[in-house]
């Protein structure tokens, strides 16, 4: 899997960085985790600082557009980033009414 960044741009209102790049990868699309993770070895940033906003996949090729976000504090992050829904567990809700 290999990772380019195509472009950076500042955004200092906001605390952040843009970053377009493109991925190259031999079997299935990777998670946003793993591009996470490829993304703060190659740009030297903690992973908690990088969102990930966009992975485009093209039918039948190897290769995905990906757009994301390294922001310059956590604090930022969380204020900015929209909060992801968490999955709710059936096993769990029957869990508790029994």
């Amino acid at each position: 899997m290999q990772l380019n960044v195509t472009s950076k741009k500042e955004e200092p209102l906001l605390s952040r960085t843009m970053v377009k790049a493109t991925l190259d990868f031999e079997k299935a699309t990777p998670s946003y985790n793993e591009v996470t993770s490829l993304l703060a070895t190659q740009m030297k940033t903690d992973e908690k600082l990088i969102a990930i906003r966009h992975v485009y996949n093209s039918f039948g090729a190897r290769k995905a557009d990906v757009t994301a976000y390294i922001y310059n504090d956590e604090a930022k992050k969380q204020l900015i980033e929209p909060k992801l829904k968490e999955k709710k567990d059936k096993k769990a809700k029957e869990a508790k009414k029994a």
